[in-house]
């Protein structure tokens, strides 16, 4: 039998982010996810070096990877519109509940549970929140990119999730902010004046 769950997956690409504002860099979800990933991944190195935590950077950064997998299925909802009503958050959690089972069906039979905590059940885990923080961070930085580059139709998108990453009080998260995050502001030319 063959089974389709890895070109799911590779189907991310074409999954555009961001359907409702006028982007002047186009992003999918296979670029957010990466950049999640590797963000999840730090969050818990910071946690773990910094601030000396027991953290598994590896588990956060796979809980990161399949963050959006149910979105081979669902497409990418747009907050304000995912969050528009609690009936239409409550329904479209259930949704994606559903896709994210059916996702792991498309799995052989004996590698289902190794792939259940992470495609399934990553919101149950106790590094869950370190990913999540990363998605959030990943839609910061891209709404700094943007107003960087003069696209003033993400300024609001950047204030409201700059707040909601404050709110998370995770010291890993300010840490992350405070010392990587303005980096994001900068062009190639000044990213490469700070390289001794």
């Amino acid at each position: 039998m063959n089974y389709p769950f890895f070109a799911f997956m590779a189907r991310l690409k074409y999954i555009s982010r961001w359907g409702l504002m006028r982007n002047s860099i186009p992003e999918n979800d296979a670029e957010h996810t990466l950049q999640t990933v590797m963000i999840a991944h730090a969050l818990a190195v910071i946690g773990r070096e910094i601030f000396h935590k027991d953290l598994d950077p590896e588990r956060a950064a796979l809980l990161a990877l399949y963050h959006d997998a149910s979105e081979v299925f669902t497409g990418d909802m747009p907050t304000p519109v995912k969050y528009f009503t609690k009936d239409l958050r409550d329904q479209y959690q259930k949704i994606e509940d559903q896709a994210r089972e059916k996702l792991l069906r498309t799995l052989p039979h004996e590698l289902q549970p190794s792939y259940r905590p992470f495609v399934v059940d990553m919101e149950k885990d106790p590094l869950w929140p370190l990913a999540k923080a990363a998605d959030t961070m990943s839609a910061y930085l891209k709404c700094m990119e943007e107003i960087r580059d003069g696209n003033s139709e993400f300024k609001e998108a950047f204030k409201s999730t700059e707040e909601k990453l404050r709110a998370l009080h995770l010291e890993e998260v300010d840490w992350f902010m405070d010392h990587f995050a303005k980096s994001f502001r900068q062009t190639l030319d000044e990213l490469n004046s700070n390289v001794k």
